[in-house]
């Protein structure tokens, strides 16, 4: 799915079915940057002063190189998700407590075309063309704390930071290497799954900025 289509049909499904609570105190859109990539974010009220409902989508893509055991990949990452979240104000200020899911479809591509001799596994190997692919789980829980309600703020004009962990789960790796045993493929695997192991908490830091009607 395209960013921008992902951008319009969260801004959509929101503002429809805000439009259908009756008891919203308020509707709120903004924008944000996070580590989940550039966002679009829509916010209702539930409960005046101490709870919210957001609903948001966020994506980006980025490319980098990583070196991973033997083999170095031009990577992309594919930053792609849909959350709903809940927002508690405990103290009726601007202080909350967040909790949610988001819909993941985050993704690592690498690819590597090494030159000369490399090893894979236990084999020494020359030229391998390398392709891995790294997804994690779709339904992915949230809880995070921030500081914001661009919905009971007295401004139409509001600003919000966030803190939180993305529960993305154990990353699902796949390797591709036309030329290289079954073997060598699993080991490298099981050495990427391993130096891999610790995405699947993924931080979540945001900045946003909304706009209340």
């Amino acid at each position: 799915m395209k960013i921008k289509s992902l951008f319009k049909a969260c801004a959509m499904l929101f503002l429809l079915g805000a439009y259908g609570v009756a008891q919203a105190d308020g509707l709120a859109v903004g924008v944000k940057a996070s580590t989940l990539g550039l966002g679009l974010e829509a916010t209702t009220n539930i409960v005046p002063l101490f709870a919210n409902v957001r609903l948001q989508g966020n994506g980006f893509n980025y490319n980098t190189t990583i070196t991973d055991t033997n083999v170095t990949y031009d990577a992309k990452l594919k930053l792609a998700s849909v959350g709903i979240l809940a927002d508690i104000y405990p103290f009726a200020g601007k202080f909350r407590i967040t909790g949610g899911a988001y819909y993941n479809a985050n993704k690592l591509d690498m690819h590597a075309q090494a030159r000369g001799a490399v090893v894979i596994g236990a084999t020494t190997y020359t030229n391998p063309v390398v392709t891995t692919t790294v997804k994690f789980n779709k339904f992915a829980p949230y809880v995070g704390i921030g500081w914001g309600d661009s919905v009971s703020s007295g401004s139409p004009l509001g600003f919000n930071v966030e803190l939180g962990a993305l529960y993305q789960g154990t990353p699902k790796t796949s390797i591709v290497a036309p030329g290289v045993s079954a073997a060598d493929i699993a080991a490298e695997k099981q050495k990427l799954d391993n130096s891999l192991d610790n995405m699947k908490f993924y931080p979540v830091v945001s900045l946003g900025m909304s706009y209340k009607f």
